[in-house]
């Protein structure tokens, strides 16, 4: 725990330096590899004058160039700040601007998507082409240096960053070691965005380890039957999933014949329905195969819990299992004092796990990052979660929701006030209001109500979601809109969320075109039993209709059992029936429009 990251790592580069250390398709670097371009990407850095405690912006996508930045940055004494080049560029330039990077690493293909950029911009692949490649020596660089700064879901309507320390991370992995046993024979999946702290678990947990890391393609990811192979073919072990990703590699897995390696399947990110897992317990290539549920915060780093599951159940639907052992969990009431065993109260975490703070926000973070009034000294400190929890007889935590408005949804943690203030921007919209609704079961969708400002011109439905999409990325946009003359409320005038409408989902009657072919027929049919709807136009959006990538998917595989075979990436880019069709009937699909794709497919 008193070793910085990056000591830790060239430690193992040292010991098995030939081993693979990363892999991205057909490429890969072994841990000597890994280590000397990180080094010269770290040296380029001292020399532009980064130093201990600074921040550097990472805006790549994903691949080898990712490992190399985040690696060359630790190894600066800077803490990276990564930028997912699919996210909108109003985002990405707010990020900027609260970080205030002394500089940012980019690649050959993400250069144009910044905007004017007022620190020095380094290509990785440049720097990390020439130059020194021992390993750098920077004096002040300790575990309590700053390692990353992640953003989440703000409910001003802006992000906000979480400052993260070398020991915050490295001590996860000593702390569940017992648990796990991670070693250098595993493989691990880099299933996720590194802008999702999920990655941290998955980077580190393979390079500390002297295991080898596979970077999974994004679009593979996406893809269910694709992603499956690939588990399979690059013999993964470990393997990080969402309880909703994972409900479609069950059915990706039902529909192959390929054995897989994994040894521990570990959810994370939203709460996890247990029943979804009895097709993966029912299947015998599963029987070697551990699942764990962690809960876990950004602002714990990562993970706060952890709960083996069993196929024959234990503990309640809700479970989350008992604190990692250097972290304390606390369930209080607004004032602070312990609830009973059973009673729900907000679970307080502390411990060697608490981030440093936000950064730039010290009233937000005096506000959530309290003193522990249990706590042995005044520096002990505890994180007011805003989850709602209780202790179970057997010691054993219970997740019951949230407090607030914050919703998680495919493990992406979404403050409902930033959505609403982006909605409420817009012109035309008066009010607005979003929701997070399970209609029905598993399957949680974000819901917008808006209030229609008589004073301005109409915007449909589609000119709402576009304009959105400029300021948020596509996790954030809501699948359903729902104008309202006002909202409802209760006797003490405030909205009664509990009154509002269940959405209709609705295509465009007026404009509302009948499937002209066989093959029309067949994808109007199952777009309308996918979405729930009485018909569907060939002329209607998927996406503006009320379908996600969960659905997409549930479209390919229909579409697959009538012989329509076409890849998920064409739903996305063919995004009407008839535009589908004419593709399918001229074999014309393909991943040709990957980069349009990549904005959609987000979640």
């Amino acid at each position: 725990q008193d070793t910085p990251i990056h000591r830790l790592f060239e430690a193992r580069a040292a010991a098995r330096p030939e081993a693979v250390a990363v892999e991205f398709g057909t490429q890969r670097l072994t841990y000597a590899e890994l280590n000397a371009r990180a080094n010269r990407l770290a040296h380029a850095l001292i020399g532009q004058g980064v130093r201990p405690d600074d921040r550097v912006a990472i805006c790549v996508e994903r691949g080898l160039g990712m490992l190399v930045g985040i690696l060359g940055v630790l190894k600066a004494g800077a803490g990276y700040v990564p930028l997912d080049p699919g996210y909108p560029a109003d985002r990405l330039a707010y990020t900027l601007r609260d970080s205030a990077p002394v500089a940012v690493l980019v690649q050959a293909d993400t250069r144009e998507v910044l905007a004017d950029v007022p620190t020095p911009v380094i290509d990785i692949d440049v720097a990390a082409a020439g130059g020194a490649t021992d390993n750098p020596d920077v004096a002040g660089v300790s575990a309590a240096s700053l390692a990353y700064v992640i953003y989440t879901s703000g409910s001003t309507g802006q992000p906000k960053g979480v400052m993260i320390e070398h020991r915050n991370v490295t001590r996860l992995f000593s702390a569940t070691d017992a648990w796990y046993g991670f070693d250098d024979t595993d493989t691990w999946a880099l299933f996720h965005s590194f802008a999702f702290d999920f990655s941290v678990w998955e980077i580190w947990g393979a390079l500390l380890h002297g295991g080898r890391l596979v970077v999974v393609p994004k679009l593979v990811s996406r893809s269910p039957r694709e992603c499956y192979a690939l588990l399979c073919e690059a013999a993964v072990t470990v393997l990080n999933q969402t309880p909703s990703a994972f409900r479609q590699l069950i059915a990706a897995q039902a529909e192959s014949a390929q054995a897989h390696r994994i040894r521990y399947v570990v959810f994370g990110g939203e709460a996890l329905e247990v029943g979804m897992l009895k097709p993966w317990y029912d299947d015998a290539r599963n029987g070697a195969c551990q699942l764990v549920n962690m809960y876990g915060i950004t602002e714990t780093t990562v993970h706060v819990t952890y709960w083996p599951l069993q196929a024959n159940g234990g503990g309640t639907p809700a479970s989350i299992g008992r604190p990692i052992p250097d972290l304390s969990a606390y369930v209080v009431d607004a004032n602070l004092n312990p609830m009973p065993v059973g009673v729900p109260g907000e679970l307080c975490i502390g411990g060697a796990g608490v981030a440093r703070g936000y950064l730039n926000q010290p009233a937000l973070t005096a506000k959530r990052f309290i003193r522990n009034p249990f706590g042995a000294s005044e520096q002990d400190r505890l994180y007011r979660t805003g989850d709602l929890a209780r202790f179970l007889p057997d010691g054993s935590l219970e997740y019951l929701g949230r407090i607030d408005t914050q919703v998680k949804i495919r493990g992406f943690r979404i403050e409902l006030g930033e959505i609403e203030a982006a909605l409420s921007a817009l012109d035309g919209v008066r009010e607005a209001l979003v929701v997070a609704r399970e209609d029905e079961p598993g399957e949680k969708r974000l819901v917008a109500y808006y209030v229609i400002d008589p004073a301005q011109a109409q915007q449909d439905i589609a000119q709402l979601r576009t304009g959105l999409s400029r300021t948020l990325p596509d996790f954030m946009l809501p699948s359903l809109f729902v104008a309202l003359e006002r909202f409802p409320l209760t006797a003490n005038g405030k909205v009664d969320r509990a009154a509002l409408p269940k959405p209709a989902q609705s295509v465009d009657t007026l404009h509302y075109v009948a499937p002209r072919t066989a093959i029309e027929e067949r994808l109007a049919a199952i777009w309308a039993q996918v979405l729930r709807l009485d018909k569907v136009g060939i002329h209607d959006n998927f996406f503006a209709a009320g379908g996600d990538s969960i659905r997409a998917v549930s479209v390919l595989s229909k579409a697959k059992a009538q012989g329509l075979d076409f890849a998920l990436i064409d739903l996305f880019t063919q995004q009407t029936i008839a535009n589908l069709a004419q593709a399918l009937s001229t074999d014309d699909v393909s991943a040709s429009h990957a980069s349009e794709a990549l904005t959609l497919c987000e979640a």
